[in-house]
């Protein structure tokens, strides 16, 4: 150990060394200009980063006006602030804190507003910076609406014979509320409850989903974000049908015995030849195979005839095809029409009363006949037959009537004499007539009561005495 009256020989020579001159020296000149630094500069910057940005609308017009925040594009900003460098130097970055300056906005509709920066603690600083400097905020009114839901189930099929009732498709809940900016809920034209799953069904099916989907007006997908939409489980509903695709058939009314029916559908075409019914019911196509329309009568059958049929359904048949009518139009090639006067000795009156003379004034009267352009060349004025059937008309003593006629066409003037004789070896029970008579037709009757021929009662007296004298 060294003795005490030796220490301060060993600072002297330790004074007296270069090394440690050099390091005293640094030492003396830091201590300087620290000393010089915090006198004569005592301002300084510091940069913080990642400041969160809050919006707070507490108090202001937009709060009282029911307003609140739904998008904001900034959420953190870098800030740099100045101040006295001690009083800095103690300030952290959890202390401070960004917010927006709203001001006096008080209606819906986007806003760019500055941001600005304080401090939780007591430290003073002035604020040199705030990057970025403003943000784009979104304020609108946050309500509640309800809101009607439709099933989607792009995958699911049916199996062959089968269709989907998609009118009687439910599905529970029914009504979802949405919560969110009222302007995003006024663009909601549609909500989807959807579900992707992938089968094959062929009667009642029950489908799980909770996937929700918003549509606009336009039919765009629409986001859901700021949307509140509650997670729920729904439940469809899938009802099926049995359907089938049913030929069309019409009927050919007031058409007179041995007329060519068949012929006369060969020219009659219809816009469409089938249609697609389905019924809840497994059995009801079981046993059927065409759907009849309606009705056409041979006396409307024009040249240029058409006529729109409209089909008509009961409740327990869907139309799956979507037409709600169809056209029945006449193909008038080969077709022709002609004019004929015909005379009274071709008008004939059945199913006349007996208590009635019934005499024809009609003298002549004009009839249109078309049909088979061969055919109407070798039509004669005989070979047409005018009858009135009086079996329900109503007959009055001393009148005259215009009770309608029939007409009809006899076979011999439909084919040739080769044709009529190939038809009657073939098949002599049918006569293949070819022409028809078209228009309303009226024979003028005039009706004349026959009076009996009563007994005169002197007779009837003597007839019962003399019958009474036998009998005695």
């Amino acid at each position: 150990m060294k003795k005490i009256h030796e220490i301060p020989d060993f600072f002297e020579k330790l004074f007296n060394t270069k090394p440690f001159s050099i390091v005293f020296s640094i030492i003396c000149a830091m201590l300087i200009w620290f000393s010089v630094s915090v006198t004569t500069y005592n301002t300084t910057h510091v940069k913080y980063y990642n400041i969160p940005v809050s919006v707070d609308l507490s108090g202001t017009p937009a709060d009282a006006n029911g307003l609140s925040t739904v998008s904001c594009d900034v959420e953190k900003v870098t800030v740099e602030v100045e101040g006295n460098r001690s009083q800095i130097g103690r300030l952290k970055q959890e202390d401070l804190s960004a917010y927006l300056q709203v001001g006096n906005i008080n209606t819906t509709g986007e806003f760019s507003f500055e941001i600005a920066v304080r401090s939780d603690s007591d430290i003073s600083f002035n604020t040199k910076s705030v990057i970025p400097s403003h943000a784009t905020v979104k304020l609108d009114k946050i309500e509640s609406k309800s809101f009607d839901v439709t099933a989607s189930f792009p995958n699911i099929r049916v199996t062959s014979g089968h269709a989907f009732n998609k009118e009687d498709v439910t599905c529970e809940p029914s009504v979802i509320e949405i919560t969110g900016p009222s302007a995003q809920l006024a663009e909601i034209s549609k909500v989807e409850v959807y579900s992707d799953k992938s089968v094959e069904i062929d009667s009642l099916y029950s489908l799980y989903t909770s996937e929700i989907r918003l549509y606009t007006e336009e039919g765009a997908l629409m986001d859901a974000d700021n949307l509140k939409i509650p997670n729920t489980n729904f439940q469809i509903m899938i009802p099926v049908l049995t359907q089938k695709e049913l030929t069309l058939t019409y009927d050919i009314r007031n058409a007179f015995n041995g007329f060519d029916l068949n012929w006369l559908r060969e020219h009659l075409h219809l816009s469409q030849q089938s249609i697609t019914l389905a019924s809840q019911t497994n059995t009801e196509f079981v046993k059927r195979d065409s759907w009849n329309i309606g009705y056409v009568t041979l006396d409307k059958i024009t040249l240029d005839f058409s006529k729109r049929m409209d089909i008509t359904l009961s409740d327990e048949y869907i139309n799956q095809s979507g037409f709600q009518y169809v056209d029945l139009t006449l193909d008038d090639e080969d077709l022709d029409s002609k004019e004929f006067w015909i005379d009274s000795d071709n008008i004939s009156i059945i199913n006349s009363p007996q208590d009635y003379k019934c005499h024809i004034i009609t003298r002549s009267m004009p009839i249109t006949i078309i049909g088979d352009k061969t055919a109407l060349d070798t039509l004669s004025k005989q070979d047409i037959i005018v009858t009135v059937d009086l079996m329900n008309y109503n007959i009055q003593q001393g009148t005259t009537g215009s009770p309608d006629a029939i007409i009809s066409i006899s076979a011999s003037s439909n084919l040739s004499e080769e044709d009529n004789q190939d038809q009657e070896n073939n098949n002599p029970d049918e006569n293949l007539i070819r022409l028809w008579a078209v228009g309303n037709y009226h024979v003028a009757v005039y009706f004349e009561e026959v009076i009996p021929v009563q007994t005169e009662p002197s007779e009837m007296i003597q007839e019962t005495a003399y019958d009474t004298d036998i009998t005695e």
